[in-house]
């Protein structure tokens, strides 16, 4: 099984590459609902200009959840935003259980 960490930063280049094949097999049923909702509250917010830009923090853990931010950016900007996820190991692969925007 992948690091939490490689794995986090897998989905967090495929989000800002809009890979949704590699996004799609990254979610749990639970966190693809999740996705769902965070789909249009991102959409009413400005994008940043600029290259893109992640750092993935993990936070640490709550139960079986592993908790993930990913702090998202532009080159040349100090505006982020944070992504927080919850992963969780299921049958050996890191699945995105959780995922929310911070505040």
């Amino acid at each position: 099984m992948a690091e939490l960490k490689d794995a986090a930063q897998t989905f967090a280049n495929d989000l800002i590459n809009q890979n949704i094949a590699g996004l799609m097999m990254a979610f749990t049923p639970k966190g693809m609902g999740e996705a769902m909702a965070l789909q249009g509250q991102m959409a009413s917010q400005p994008q940043p200009t600029g290259t893109p830009k992640v750092e993935v923090v993990v936070t640490g853990q709550e139960g079986n959840d592993h908790l993930v931010d990913l702090v998202m950016g532009a080159e040349g900007s100090d505006e982020t935003r944070t992504i927080a996820t919850r992963w969780q190991d299921v049958a050996g692969a890191w699945k995105v259980d959780g995922i929310a925007l911070k505040a």
